[in-house]
């Protein structure tokens, strides 16, 4: 019988995103696995977590994006990664935080600061606020 691995699963968990080697391995290892373990030997938890830090790493903002294009005379080539709209990157992390609320962990990307009266404060309570 063939094994799934947690870095398997998790690239193909979702659909035209791929995380690096080393992005596999530090997702992993918050969730307190092995990148080759295999995924049917896992508990729940390592499970739920590992695929909860994979949404919060896709919904990370990326600082460059590796867009390359080539050019000779008549032949031109393109290539990019791809992008997904604020809303589906804030569905990612609310998906995240579905799991880390269920875990009793920390929510990620929740709190809301702005200036309010006589200074700044949190003004906002998301859903998320305890």
């Amino acid at each position: 019988m063939a094994t799934l691995t947690f870095q398997e699963y998790l690239n193909g968990k979702v659909r035209d995103v791929t995380a690096p080697d080393d992005a596999i391995r530090t997702i992993c290892a918050d969730a307190g696995v092995e990148a080759d373990t295999d995924y049917a030997t896992a508990t729940q938890r390592q499970k739920d977590l590992a695929l909860a830090y994979y949404y919060v790493w896709i919904a990370s903002p990326v600082l460059q994006t590796g867009t390359a294009r080539d050019a000779d005379a008549d032949w031109e080539h393109s290539e990019g990664g791809t992008r997904f709209s604020a809303k589906i990157l804030e569905r990612y992390l609310d998906m995240a935080n579905e799991i880390f609320e269920e875990y009793d962990l920390p929510l990620v990307g929740v709190e809301t600061w702005g200036f309010v009266g006589r200074g700044f404060g949190n003004p906002l309570k998301t859903r998320y606020s305890r």
